[in-house]
């Protein structure tokens, strides 16, 4: 990462060849770390502006222990075959292992199995939402997946509704980040997948955003608050007050920023611009890191699952034990359960987790000796994790959000891929889609 250079050393200027062009690119994450490098390689001169002391945005590894490096944020490759982030990884030197989910054990609470609960599988839960987005499609609006699950699964015993529940927030709420209750049933699993295994970064996601920075113009602490287009092309604004100016200006703030309203555009937003950023929804998915003296769950296991009466409570967990018996778990919250466990203190979060965990393995599984918690909603230059399809929205509105504004602000993120929204790699191509309409707009 380069020094920063002088605010004033950017003036504004007007329209230029593309290899003189000037482009500030708004965030450090990996759309815009993406996007910079291909803007540069093609001859432009860029400056990427964050607003963090440090770059990746929501792809943080944290290297507080020093021998096992956790990824505070984003932690997969989803599905290596033919995802350009694989392509990243292997030209970074970033190594990888596979984690599956068919190598998941599944703990049920002491009182559903007193219940049966032991002896039924998930087939009736999925069952039955296939059954209400089959009833969602036939409605004249959308409606949340809540509401359709509500219409066509109303009569089920304490075990039902507790497997509906487990596999609603496994498979929808932990995944998309967003409550049943704001899910769009119509939109639900808009999108496309790449095939192959899921693999994790022994050494950490942030390899990927510190091989993509290198070379580039980097300067952190900058706040942007204001983007206003000029006759001759764009001035970001600072919060403490500075400017700079270029031809062209590439917002890749997260959609929780822009809900926000923490960048006032001159001109306004496009009403369909607005209309997206209002419609989609911003979800929350928190991790909670617990480091222990010794293994003492079942290590041959990726996944450890809790069914209990109670709906997405530390439900979902990943062990790390597999990768030389480190003595880490991963404990998830999200959607709603996120938004309550957010607002506790760190002890309060620690002693639900360790009650769950000794449920699950033993009433003498010890404390953690470290822990480390994320709170993304709470974060200002992110508030959440990751994009969602909230009832009314649909892809248009994600295709909307991407578009150019005034000829000179660009946007790009996972918000803005309509394809793969909420992944790494959905960011990336959003990243590569804006330095191709720059590039292409100079010409």
């Amino acid at each position: 990462m380069k020094a920063g250079l002088a605010l004033a050393a950017l003036p504004l200027i007007g329209n230029c060849a593309p290899s003189e062009r000037r482009v500030i690119v708004i965030g450090a994450g990996i759309a815009g770390l993406t996007a910079a490098r291909d803007l540069q390689a093609s001859g432009a001169r860029v400056i990427v502006v964050e607003a963090r002391d440090r770059i990746g945005g929501r792809i943080h590894t944290s290297r507080a222990w020093s021998d096992v490096p956790v990824d505070l944020g984003a932690s997969w490759i989803h599905g290596t075959a033919g995802n350009p982030v694989t392509d990243l990884a292997r030209q970074a030197g970033a190594g990888t292992v596979a984690t599956s989910y068919d190598s998941t054990l599944l703990h049920i609470d002491p009182a559903l199995r007193a219940l049966g609960a032991a002896s039924r599988g998930t087939a009736g839960a999925e069952a039955a939402v296939g059954r209400a987005l089959a009833w969602a499609e036939r409605r004249d609006a959308d409606v949340s997946l809540q509401q359709a699950l509500a219409a066509v699964a109303s009569r089920l015993d304490p075990v039902q509704r507790a497997q509906l529940d487990f596999h609603v927030n496994a498979a929808y709420e932990q995944e998309y980040a967003g409550s049943a209750a704001s899910l769009s049933a119509w939109s639900l699993e808009e999108g496309e997948e790449f095939g192959g295994p899921d693999v994790l970064f022994p050494h950490g996601y942030g390899q990927l955003v510190d091989h993509l920075a290198r070379g580039l113009d980097v300067r952190p602490g900058r706040v942007v608050t204001s983007v206003t287009v000029t006759p001759g092309g764009v001035v970001a604004g600072f919060a403490d007050g500075a400017s700079l100016a270029a031809d062209e200006a590439l917002v890749t703030v997260p959609l929780g920023v822009l809900k926000a309203g923490a960048i006032a555009f001159d001109p306004p937003l496009s009403p369909a611009k607005a209309q997206g950023i209002e419609r989609l929804g911003m979800g929350l998915l928190n991790k909670h890191w617990l480091r222990f003296e010794r293994v003492f769950w079942p290590p041959e296991f990726d996944w450890h699952e809790f069914l209990s009466a109670s709906k997405g409570h530390w439900a979902q967990w990943v062990s790390l034990a597999r990768l030389d018996d480190t003595p880490v778990l991963l404990a998830f919250s999200a959607a709603d359960e996120a938004e309550r466990v957010e607002q506790l203190g760190d002890a309060a979060i620690l002693g639900e987790i360790m009650a769950v965990a000794r449920r699950m393995f033993g009433a003498s599984a010890p404390d953690p000796v470290a822990a480390q918690i994320t709170r993304w909603r709470s974060d200002p230059f992110a508030r959440g994790s990751y994009s969602f399809h909230a009832v009314g929205s649909t892809p248009e509105d994600r295709r909307a959000l991407a578009r150019t504004e005034s000829g000179r602000v660009h946007f790009a993120g996972e918000a803005q891929s309509d394809l793969h929204p909420g992944t790494v790699h959905g960011a990336l191509i959003s990243g590569r889609n804006a330095a191709a309409s720059i590039l292409a707009g100079a010409r």
